[in-house]
């Protein structure tokens, strides 16, 4: 009995003197991994929602390709602009193109974009979800 006794004190060293030795190199790793992405600077920054201006941008180069006009001028100071929930946008505004004979018409907008993340001012951070025209 004492022989168990010891052989389990034994055995239960050996296991715990294992652990404390991965425990160790794990602490390492991560120091290791810490340090490295401090040093390089790679870690993504976080500007924040894109503001209401940078939402109008987007919008407008979303509403460009569907204006059968080359002359296109959107009403930049008269946008209205909601938010539907952190990264939904809702843009409601109009833009006045001119046709082939030069008349010019205004037409009126409600677009809906969906903020994916990223550089705010880059079309691929978005996704239009909605587009009414009228």
């Amino acid at each position: 009995m004492n022989q168990d006794y010891l052989q389990d004190k034994t055995v239960k060293k050996k296991s715990a003197v294992k652990a404390a030795y991965l425990l160790v190199l794990a602490g390492i790793a991560i120091v290791i991994i810490v340090a490295k992405i401090a040093g390089s600077g790679s870690l993504p920054s976080f500007n924040g929602l894109p503001t209401s201006d940078a939402a109008y941008s987007i919008a407008k180069v979303y509403i460009r390709p569907t204006v059968r006009s080359n002359s296109v001028s959107f009403e930049d100071g008269n946008y209205k602009f909601a938010k539907k929930s952190d990264s939904v946008y809702v843009i409601k505004s109009s833009y006045t193109a001119k046709g082939p004979n030069g008349e010019k018409s205004t037409t009126n907008f409600t677009i809906s974009l969906r903020y994916l993340g990223g550089n705010a001012s880059s079309e691929s951070s978005w996704s239009m979800l909605d587009l009414n025209q009228d």
